[in-house]
């Protein structure tokens, strides 16, 4: 039995004013918001207090420090495979991802403290759902405090830092896994299949009357079953809920106009945010962004109450959830196409209520005595908008039966494992007939993107070849459980591939090349043994401008256009194989 103990020394402000029954009473009130150290004591009381819960560390941060896990359940049983068989949804939340934003990391602390203690009962739910929360995600940025890193921000005097310990955006790392942090939370992922996954943010933006706003998962990212339990039940259930309370909710109000008395549209995220990387494995991924102009005590409170009702809503749809969850993956690995790129409906829309203020594109700055666009706080307004939360797919791609990834790339390879892609390795060397992509075309920015230059308006062109491979080269069966995640990472078109994000870039430039002196007699070699090519290549002398009276753009016209071209040269190395293997050939193949 767990005995109550007092924590470490700076624990104590907090326990002299707890109240009645709690551990620790948090200070939002004041417009302070603990640091890592108080973050992870309480944590840590909750802990020694309570058999139902235990602070786990889950695996390391670039800032050396663990990743901690806190576990809610109604017994003392903290194992993800023994929890999950006995048909318990898995709730897991998210805190502390750009360290500036720190409302949901008191409103977590809060809310596992209300839980444990029952208060109103509702750890009764505790028998449908197991709650997880990470207390701080980006630890690094949350140890860098100061009072000056949110411009627009007053309240509380002191916060985090967006970047992390090796100063990236966390919530632009997901996919791409370069951050510790990220690598150990895939492993969570991984390990519990999170059922529904809320991730606490703060924004700023347009100036409207709610404290609170939410991303709720894009419906159109999911196969249908989930598409029709969000846009059915859940989506509309949360909004319901929180709108009993003191705070009401409104979808994120994401840019259409400057002025959102026009029309708000829903924000659909790709896999390098945290939303769009819990789509990958078919959960339920949202983020709440507080309002940051609004007073930090009602930003906590706002957030505590959406995560009571998200806990609430869990539990009381825990069966519908996990079922709709399991066919929408039998669904996605059925299906023969999938969407990989998409654009807003603007026809499409349907009208809610927002409270908003009235713009104002001519207020005089105090600072410059310039105009300025702004809102006027006096003129507050309810009405009608027009909501936009319907996407359409743009482009589809075939859903092939394998991919082939050499060995040689290893990165890939880590992150596939992290996700708990399925995978086989070849046994011997062997040829096999593939199809391949080209790279034709992309743009790179030239300021990097969280450490990398992404590449966009990517085209390709296909072709089937055979191509050698070597023992320990992997076969991926693409219809496995996570086959969204192949799709998204290893399709070279997907919006956030691990194309676009660099891990292929070696075959972008040659390895061989001519010399203007050394390739001459070689050229005439050919030319001689190829009387056909020889007739084009004379006639093209004679007609393409760029190669009249110049010697090295004739050569280069032979080069480039014979076997001596590098056929690797812009060849994506992840290929496709389309139909089935018959199990004796693949047995053949494989381990």
């Amino acid at each position: 039995m767990k005995l109550k103990v007092c924590m470490i020394i700076y624990l104590i402000p907090y326990l002299a004013v707890a109240q009645p029954g709690a551990l620790f009473q948090l200070k939002y009130g004041q417009n302070y918001t603990p640091t890592y150290d108080e973050v992870i004591g309480m944590y840590q009381l909750l802990d020694a207090n309570y058999e139902n819960a235990v602070l786990l560390k889950q695996g390391s941060t670039d800032s050396g420090k663990p990743l901690h896990l806190f576990i809610i359940n109604d017994e003392k049983e903290f194992d993800a495979e023994a929890i999950k068989a006995k048909g318990k949804a898995v709730l897991l939340i998210n805190n502390g991802i750009h360290a500036g934003e720190p409302a949901g990391i008191d409103a977590s602390l809060q809310f596992a403290d209300e839980l444990l203690r029952n208060v109103e009962g509702k750890a009764s739910l505790l028998e449908d759902v197991v709650v997880l929360i990470i207390p701080v995600y980006s630890i690094g940025g949350h140890l860098n405090r100061s009072a000056y890193h949110r411009s627009g921000q007053t309240t509380p005097y002191e916060t985090g830092f967006r970047g992390n310990a090796a100063n990236y955006d966390l919530n632009r790392d997901f996919v791409k896994c370069d951050s510790e942090n990220a690598k150990t939370i895939t492993k969570i992922f991984r390990d519990w299949d999170p059922d529904v996954f809320l991730d606490t943010h703060t924004t700023n933006g347009s100036e409207h009357q709610y404290s609170l706003t939410l991303i709720a998962p894009q419906p159109d990212k999911f196969p249908p079953i989930m598409e029709n339990f969000l846009r059915s039940t859940m989506i509309p259930g949360l909004f319901s809920e929180m709108k009993k309370g003191e705070y009401e909710l409104i979808p994120y109000v994401s840019w259409m106009y400057r002025d959102p008395g026009r029309g708000i549209k829903m924000t659909q995220e790709s896999p390098r945010y945290s939303s769009g990387f819990a789509a990958m494995f078919h959960t339920y991924g949202m983020m709440t962004e507080n309002h940051v102009y609004k007073p930090y005590p009602d930003r906590v409170k706002s957030v505590h109450q959406f995560i009571h009702v998200l806990y609430q809503f869990t539990a009381n749809h825990a069966k519908e959830i996990m079922v709709s969850r399991e066919k929408g993956k039998a669904e996605t690995l059925k299906a023969k196409t999938h969407a990989i790129s998409f654009e807003l409906d603007t026809i499409q829309y349907r009208m809610i209520e927002f409270k908003g203020y009235e713009v104002d594109p001519n207020q005089i700055s105090p600072i410059t005595g310039l105009p300025r666009f702004g809102y006027d706080k006096t003129k507050p307004y309810t009405r009608q908008v027009r909501y936009f939360d319907s996407y359409n797919p743009v482009s589809e791609i075939a859903i092939p039966e394998y991919y082939i990834l050499p060995q040689a790339y290893q990165e890939v390879i880590e992150r596939l494992q992290l996700a708990g892609v399925k995978y086989y390795t070849l046994k011997r060397d062997t040829a096999l007939k593939v199809e391949v992509d080209y790279i034709e075309d992309y743009s790179t920015p030239k300021q990097p993107s969280n450490g990398h230059y992404f590449h966009q308006q990517v085209t390709t062109k296909s072709d089937a070849q055979i191509i050698k491979y070597y023992a320990g080269d992997l076969l991926i069966p693409v219809r496995q459980e996570k086959i969204k995640f192949l799709l998204e990472t290893l399709e070279v078109l997907a919006p956030d591939s691990y194309f676009r994000w660099n891990f292929f870039d070696n075959i972008l430039d040659t390895r061989e090349y001519y010399s203007s002196y050394g390739f001459e007699e070689n050229a005439m070699k050919y030319l001689k043994g190829n009387p056909e090519f020889e007739k084009e290549f004379m006639e093209k002398c004679q007609t393409d401008s760029t190669l009249i009276n110049n010697h090295r753009a004739q050569l280069g016209y032979i080069y480039h256009n014979t076997e001596w071209a590098e056929i690797t040269h812009k060849r994506y190395p992840v290929t496709r194989i389309r139909e089935k293997l018959p199990d004796e050939q693949l047995q053949l193949l494989i381990e």
